[in-house]
């Protein structure tokens, strides 16, 4: 191959075939193109003149007879986006800082002349958005009104099924286990219901246990009832009297007191 390099056998061949004085061949240094980097310093005064004439021709209007290789976007033919445009592009100029403002100045008031700027051309974006909003809604209205016609075609051709008629019920004149209130006023929190149940009925077993218990108690053993605790109550009085009266009886006798005489008497 071409680019493929040759063998060292082969290499030291030709340069043995090759005399050492031989004259420069076509790629020789005087013959060899320059870098582009190097050819823009080389040629730097006649590009900057190149550039001056032409920009004095495109200031003058005449024709330079060079296209800008950019592709131009397509403009609308809308007459309302054309006097936006003009009028954005007129009013550009006075986005910069203007003669004797200061830097203060400018950076308050930017943003507020960029959008009064905008304004134009923001609104009629906004009325061509809208005017394609409201064709595409009638494209699809129409196509909906079409389509109709035709689904009602085929619900008139296709007979509905009848659903089966559902199973007669055995008690249907039974009347119901649950109580009506036939009373209009609203129901309450705290409204009762239903009555608590009443055990006319003792349990089994409840009446011989009430036969061996005192007085007729059925309560637990140990838990004494608000009569036996009167009674107690009455009995302990009885036996604080008799204990008084037996202790003054001794004290007048003498033989009964001693050291305990000024004391205080016991309750119990």
């Amino acid at each position: 191959m071409p680019h493929k390099r040759a063998k060292h056998s082969i290499r030291e061949e030709q340069r043995a075939q090759n005399a050492a004085d031989q004259a420069p061949g076509k790629q020789a240094i005087a013959s060899e193109s320059i870098p582009k980097s190097i050819s823009r310093i080389l040629n730097a005064a006649s590009v900057r003149e190149e550039f001056r004439e032409k920009k004095r021709k495109m200031a003058s209007g005449e024709d330079t007879g060079e296209h800008d290789g950019k592709a131009k976007k397509r403009q609308r033919t809308d007459p309302q986006t054309k006097t936006a445009t003009k009028d954005v592009k007129g009013k550009n100029k006075t986005l910069g800082i203007q003669p004797g403002e200061s830097l203060g100045h400018f950076n308050r008031l930017w943003i507020r002349r960029v959008e009064h700027d905008m304004r134009p051309l923001v609104k009629s974006a906004i009325q061509l958005s809208s005017a394609q909003v409201r064709k595409v809604k009638k494209i699809e209205l129409e196509e909906k009104a079409k389509s109709k016609p035709s689904k009602k075609s085929k619900a008139v051709e296709e007979e509905p099924e009848r659903s089966p008629s559902p199973p007669p019920v055995k008690h249907a004149g039974r009347p119901k286990e649950f109580q009506k209130n036939s009373t209009s006023a609203p129901r309450r929190l705290n409204d009762i219901a239903q009555a608590p149940p009443e055990f006319k009925k003792l349990p089994r077993g409840a009446a011989e246990a009430d036969k061996l218990k005192p007085n007729g108690s059925a309560g637990r053993e140990g838990v004494l009832s608000m009569k036996q605790k009167a009674m107690m109550e009455e009995e302990r009085e009885k036996v604080i009297a008799r204990y008084r009266a037996l202790k003054e009886r001794r004290r007048a006798e003498g033989g009964f007191g001693g050291e305990r005489d000024n004391g205080d008497d016991d309750d119990e």
